[in-house]
């Protein structure tokens, strides 16, 4: 595993845990949300960097757009 996937497995796996406090979800709902998400495809992207960034600011955009339907 590289620098990159390590950060976005680190990401997903706080993000996972915040929504299933916030929304109350079970790990298998909160992990679908999180991979078929527009954000999940900008966290993988290396010309973003967005995995350079912490957990709860990640999961700020995830939660706006799971409660918008948009990411930005």
């Amino acid at each position: 595993m590289n620098t990159k996937e390590y950060l976005v497995q680190s990401i997903v796996s706080q993000m996972t845990i915040y929504l299933m406090n916030d929304f109350h979800w079970d790990m298998q709902t909160a992990l679908k949300a999180i991979y078929h998400s527009e954000l999940f495809l900008k966290l993988d992207d290396p010309e973003i960097e967005l995995y350079t960034q912490s957990p709860k600011y990640v999961y700020l955009f995830l939660k706006k757009e799971l409660t918008t339907g948009k990411y930005i």
